[in-house]
């Protein structure tokens, strides 16, 4: 007996609903980003109005279909973010990036246990909760990282690349603390097998990060990158399409992102080291052999012999200028430099759709997993706040990393920009405190749950907002003592 799914018209109520929440995602975000420089912010608010929280308009299935919808869009601005990467300057500040994502770590965990006297809580209790907020939001840091946010491009900057591979350094640590939060609280942990299971679990998601960064490494290196280079010197090749193009992109994309879930690390790096792959083919777009007809140098420019002539004119003396060249020196072939590549196609057929509708239900997704009716408790709200400000401090004195790496004053922009970049916990604060909660024997309790959530909450918005401050503030200043 075959079946199938029985088609019907959605009722007028419902086209309504989705169609305005998806609207409203974008007006919101837009009114945000022109009041607060912080677009997220309106759409996380749509997500608290239309969901769960508070007018239930959106139907459970509708939630849970969104927020697999929105993950993806997550995993595309990590994957544009490891694209708009510069390579050498992530090698270069890579022993930075882990020194910053290691005291954006530790400092939130120490802190936390202030919790013990401040809220009742247990050490393992506080140990949860400061797992939670030991991480960082990649999609809050590349949306703040965004041009169309700040105005101009800090992807490629070292203070950027800084930045953002501290983010997913952070993102790893975090996939290992939710599956220890999971064996605790499965009540394994205190026992052998616990610590076993513990154990392998770090040792598996470590060697799989590792491993899966050095062969992708070595298969770039000497099997994509050749192929890719190759590609695009054919003369006359219609290989180098933007379908194509798109087509390669994909299938590296969802390749890796499946390698890393699969094999036990976090999808989120998956896509990033996806994002470096494609980065990397990107600078063989330039490299071809040069033409032997075309000249190197400029020619003097009143030589007749080189003069243009167009019909019914004079002739006209034109200088030819070089061939343009490649980041590594090499000549480029103008038949090469006119063939669309990997950024532009992204540019062009992805990011109009992850800008306007993915990541906007991403973040309007975030928005309906927060208790916001329950969050209003008096004791609730004051040990909240209190644990947010210990928690921003946790995470801005990452800033000060800048100011000792150059052992100079003259990046203090910098490092308040990075500081202040670090804060926002957002979705993967919000996935581990739920962990904790939800587990078989509860890390969190229910004000406990409220009180890590308020401090999440409260960092997700000063994070962004704080970003918004310092670069109308400074601008391009941010970048001031060697991190442009």
């Amino acid at each position: 007996m075959w079946s199938s799914f029985t088609y019907e018209e959605p009722s007028v109520s419902s086209l309504l609903i989705l169609s305005s929440w998806l609207y409203l995602l974008n007006v919101f975000g837009y009114l945000a980003q022109r009041l607060l420089s912080a677009g997220l912010l309106g759409q996380i608010l749509i997500g608290v109005i239309y969901g769960t929280p508070l007018a239930r308009w959106l139907d459970e299935s509708w939630e849970e279909a969104f927020v697999a919808i929105g993950y993806v869009g997550l995993l595309v601005v990590v994957f544009e973010g490891g694209m708009s990467s510069s390579i050498s300057t992530l090698t270069a500040l890579l022993p930075l990036s882990t020194c910053i994502a290691l005291t954006g770590l530790l400092c939130p965990i120490a802190m936390s246990f202030v919790l013990v006297p401040m809220g009742s809580f247990s050490f393992v209790h506080a140990f949860a909760a400061g797992s939670a907020l030991s991480s960082t939001s990649l999609g809050t840091v590349l949306a703040v990282l965004n041009p169309s946010s700040i105005g101009f491009d800090l992807r490629r900057t070292k203070l950027g690349t800084a930045l953002l591979s501290a983010a997913i350094l952070d993102d790893v640590v975090a996939f290992i603390l939710v599956k220890v939060l999971q064996v605790i609280g499965a009540g394994s942990g205190s026992g052998s097998s616990g610590g076993g299971s513990i154990g392998a679990n770090i040792g598996r998601t470590i060697g799989v990060t590792i491993g899966l960064g050095l062969a992708l490494l070595i298969l770039s290196r000497f099997i994509l990158r050749p192929a890719y280079r190759q590609m695009r010197t054919i003369r006359q090749s219609r290989l180098v399409t933007k379908g194509s193009l798109l087509l390669c992109m994909v299938l590296v994309f969802i390749g890796l992102v499946a390698a890393a879930g699969y094999a036990g690390t976090s999808p989120l790096y998956g896509a990033y080291i996806a994002g470096l792959a494609c980065a990397y083919l990107s600078e063989a777009e330039l490299v071809a052999s040069p033409p032997k007809s075309l000249p190197v140098e400029l020619l003097p420019t009143r030589k007749p012999a080189r003069s243009y002539t167009f019909p019914t004119t004079t002739p006209i003396p034109t200088p030819i200028p070089s061939p343009p060249r490649s980041p590594s020196g090499s000549i480029a072939d103008g038949d090469s430099c006119k063939k669309p590549g990997l950024r532009s196609t992204f540019e062009e057929l992805v990011a109009p759709l992850l800008n306007h509708l993915l990541l906007p239900i991403f973040f309007g997704s975030i928005g309906y997993c927060i208790p916001f009716v329950p969050l209003w408790q008096g004791c609730v709200i004051w040990r909240g706040i209190i644990y947010a400000i210990l928690m921003m401090l946790g995470k801005g004195i990452c800033g000060a990393w800048l100011l000792l790496w150059k052992r100079s004053q003259s990046g203090s922009k910098g490092a308040i920009f990075l500081g202040l970049a670090m804060i926002a916990r957002g979705e993967i604060g919000l996935l581990i405190s739920q962990v904790a909660y939800h587990t078989t024997s509860p890390l969190l309790v229910e004000d406990e749950f409220l009180i890590v959530t308020w401090a999440i909450v409260i960092c997700t918005i000063v994070g962004p907002v704080g970003v918004g401050w310092a670069v109308k503030r400074w601008g391009r200043k941010i970048l001031d003592g060697g991190w442009e």
